[in-house]
């Protein structure tokens, strides 16, 4: 499969444009699972595929195993309880974790000494991510045991492959990730992809492009008037989860303007630190990076096979174009 990378769709434009030019004929397979409720609201969709879309419908198909299986409702309620404790005592971990770096940061003259601390500091907050993303997965995958035992869930995965299998390529839309990825992994969508001929276009964008990757990120540096957060550390952005890793060594950041603070090297810097190996991308609207051989496997600050026209944070904090090694404006 080739990985197409595009920025937020507000007007669809740029999905148009690519998925004319990447699947100009033949049926296309749509996930639009994040869009929860809206998920039949196809209007959008049909302006960028026509009449040409196969909706897989995760969401609707979700909603139908739940109310008709007793036993997989009451994995999803298990599911989602382990899932919300879990975030809740990460959360508070995470957020005294990110106060330590910011005292230290902030606070703390320059020197050997407080370099070494930051390094610790740093290196248990990856630490602290890894402990929530194995505990994540291993109730994920408690979830996953139940459900390949149910009948039902078996039916709907076969309806799924079919339809995947007779596309000519994939979009997968944005919305809420976590429901995205949990819908994805359901109903073997993952497998499916995997199994695609190597050409087969896949186009995503916004929280598609997010489940996608190799980690899930949940990020927002700014207020809902869009004014910075207050405090003098790092705001806490959350490692929720394994991603599928359809295209391995990248990790992206959508929307970056109105959730990243973008002007503060010194946080951007952190986030490189915190994710290496991977290498954070920005996508901001107007973006499309098409992936050769699924994407980018080299460590962060190596501008490696990511297309020109990429731009992702160099080990300084400063936004990098293409292959560019001295920084660019966002």
């Amino acid at each position: 499969m080739r990985v197409t990378l595009l920025g937020p769709q507000r007007h669809v434009a740029g999905a148009r444009t690519a998925l004319a030019q990447l699947v100009p004929e033949g049926l296309v397979t749509t996930v639009n699972a994040g869009w929860q409720e809206r998920e039949g609201e196809l209007h959008e969709l049909h302006q960028v595929i026509g009449g040409r879309m196969v909706a897989l419908e995760l969401h609707r198909r979700w909603l139908g195993l739940l109310d008709a299986d007793p036993v997989l409702a009451s994995a999803q309620r298990a599911l989602d309880e382990r899932l919300a404790e879990l975030r809740a005592v990460y959360g508070l971990r995470l957020e005294h974790a990110c106060a330590a770096i910011g005292e230290l940061q902030h606070r703390m003259p320059g020197g050997e000494v407080a370099a070494a601390a930051t390094d610790d500091a740093v290196s248990a907050l990856r630490a602290l991510d890894d402990w929530h993303l194995r505990l994540a997965a291993e109730a994920r995958q408690a979830y996953a045991s139940v459900a390949a035992g149910r009948p039902d869930v078996q039916r709907e995965r076969g309806e799924v492959a079919e339809a995947v299998r007779a596309c000519r390529g994939v979009v997968v839309t944005g919305g809420h990730v976590g429901v995205l990825l949990h819908l994805l992994r359901l109903f073997g969508v993952e497998e499916e992809l995997r199994g695609l001929d190597p050409g087969t276009p896949l186009l995503t964008w916004s929280a598609g492009a997010m489940a996608l990757s190799e980690r899930v990120v949940l990020f927002h540096d700014h207020a809902v008037g869009g004014e910075s957060s207050p405090g003098p550390g790092p705001q806490p952005v959350e490692a929720y989860a394994a991603g599928l890793g359809l295209f391995p060594g990248l990790l992206p950041f959508p929307h970056p303007r109105r959730r990243l603070r973008t002007g503060d090297p010194g946080h951007l810097a952190l986030l490189v630190r915190r994710f290496a190996p991977l290498r954070c991308v920005l996508l901001p609207e107007g973006a499309r990076l098409d992936l050769p051989g699924g994407g980018g496997t080299t460590g962060p600050g190596q501008p490696g096979d990511l297309p020109d026209s990429a731009r992702w944070l160099g080990p300084d904090g400063r936004v990098r174009t293409g292959a560019d090694t001295e920084g660019a404006r966002v």
